[in-house]
């Protein structure tokens, strides 16, 4: 079915049809109904992260439905992007998924699916994932074990088709200084179910790239670190660090880095399992009187990428050096929040944000510099 924004797909009428028979099938077990709607309006000047900037005016609009049939918490959220000069680029994502919360334990599974128009299809996916988190006391010291398991599967790009399992702890430990220290230790797995070593990959700038990777060498495992010290300073001040470090243990993955950049994505552009290095940063967050939240961060990245070889110009590629990039991260959030409704917690949420981003690299397609500014509306009930 042809439609002026969104090609609808088998996918995407299936979730609906069982978003239908789980919320009003069941009408008579739903206990509680919670809604929010929200709304962001940006002005990014690189959205896409190229080398040469287009600007752009960039509107979302969210909805998120969540209740609960006897202790089974099931939710559906769901979210348009539109682009004032870049339609071709407009997309919709959504997710439909549920969980069940005990005292010491959740767990829980979701599909989750992107829809873009046809210019713009090769990001097209639909994802299914569960989870189980495990929270013990021990040694004077919260933990809590996570692990996880993703599949992903690419409509028009099969040979990124993949698999992710996760499995690692998370630690916190408060102390009566107001110092909380917080840990995490991931392990992380990830295999291509449909790669093929003489397969050309397109790099979405009208050329591509030969593949040469051994099987052997494309499915990949990582570790990652995680690190935070958080301080209450005065009453209304707060000063977080944090630090990172990740580290392939095998493999060099299969990064799709190799194509252009689209809002919204992650994986195709900047693959976090198909990279190593470091980073570092913090926050400060104070309210001011009017139970204003304003918060400034400041975060710098040091990222390698070994399955990734370097463009020496626009034309030229190298694949017997790998790429490196250097990035600084600035951004500032005020948030202001108003209780409309004490009873049924109905809430407006307001959020004026700006963020700067500036990359450098040794491969010519990956100096990039990105500005954004944007308001966001909130409504929950």
């Amino acid at each position: 079915m042809e439609r002026t924004e969104i090609k609808y797909s088998s996918g995407f009428s299936v979730t609906l049809i069982l978003l239908l028979l789980i919320l009003f099938g069941g009408g008579n077990l739903i206990a509680q109904w919670n809604f929010s709607f929200s709304t962001n309006q940006e002005f990014n000047d690189n959205p896409f992260r190229t080398i040469i900037p287009q600007s752009d005016m960039i509107s979302s609009y969210d909805v998120g439905i969540e209740t609960e049939i006897e202790k089974l918490s099931v939710l559906y959220y769901g979210s348009y992007t539109g682009f004032r000069e870049a339609e071709e680029r407009n997309y919709y994502w959504h997710q439909l998924g549920f969980y069940s919360a005990g005292e010491t334990s959740i767990w829980g599974a979701y599909f989750e699916q992107r829809i873009n128009k046809e210019d713009n299809n090769y990001f097209d996916y639909y994802n299914l994932a569960g989870y189980f988190r495990k929270s013990f006391f021990a040694a004077d010291i919260n933990w809590t074990l996570n692990s996880s398991i993703n599949l992903m599967n690419y409509a028009n790009l099969p040979e990124f088709n993949n698999w992710v399992g996760s499995l690692g702890f998370s630690t916190n430990k408060s102390f009566e200084t107001k110092t909380t220290l917080l840990g995490s230790f991931l392990f992380n797995y990830k295999g291509f179910k449909n790669y093929d070593s003489t397969s050309y990959v397109s790099n979405g700038r009208g050329n591509g790239v030969n593949t040469n990777y051994g099987t052997e060498d494309v499915n990949i495992s990582q570790i990652e670190f995680n690190g935070r010290v958080a301080q209450s300073i005065f009453e209304n001040t707060g000063l977080a660090l944090n630090f990172n470090i990740k580290k392939i243990l095998s493999g060099s993955g299969f990064s799709a880095s190799l194509i252009e950049s689209t809002y919204g994505d992650i994986e195709l552009y900047d693959d976090p399992l198909s990279q190593e290095g470091y980073s570092y940063g913090g926050t400060i967050t104070q309210i001011i009187p009017g139970d204003l939240m304003v918060r400034v961060g400041y975060y710098y990245f040091d990222k390698s990428y070994p399955s990734q070889g370097i463009y020496l110009t626009d034309t030229e590629y190298n694949d017997e050096l790998s790429r490196q990039d250097y990035q600084n991260n600035f951004s500032a959030t005020a948030t202001k929040s108003f209780l409309l409704n004490e009873t049924n917690g109905t809430a407006l949420n307001l959020s004026l944000s700006y963020s700067l981003i500036s990359n450098s690299s040794n491969s010519y397609f990956y100096n990039y510099k990105s500005q954004m500014i944007s308001l966001s509306v909130n409504l929950q009930f």
